[in-house]
């Protein structure tokens, strides 16, 4: 799963799409990521963190996506 969120962050999307608010794009990561997003929260990927791909892949989890999903609140 971390290969799939390194891919999904770097190939599958624009990047304009990591500076903006979109409704649609928030969808997207809910329906797509939302589980991971919870385990993450939850300390859960904690053996992502063995090597560097894992560390980013947590990263872009715990940062991007996280404000992505809670932009609307801030």
């Amino acid at each position: 799963m971390k290969n799939g969120v390194i891919t999904f962050w770097f190939n599958e999307i624009d990047a304009k799409l990591w500076w903006k608010k979109d409704d649609a794009f928030d969808q997207l990561l809910s329906e797509r990521f939302g589980n991971l997003l919870a385990q993450a929260a939850q300390c859960e990927l904690y053996q992502w963190r063995s090597d560097a791909r894992g560390r980013l892949a947590e990263i872009i989890v715990l940062d991007q996506f996280l404000y992505l999903s809670f932009a609307t609140l801030v």
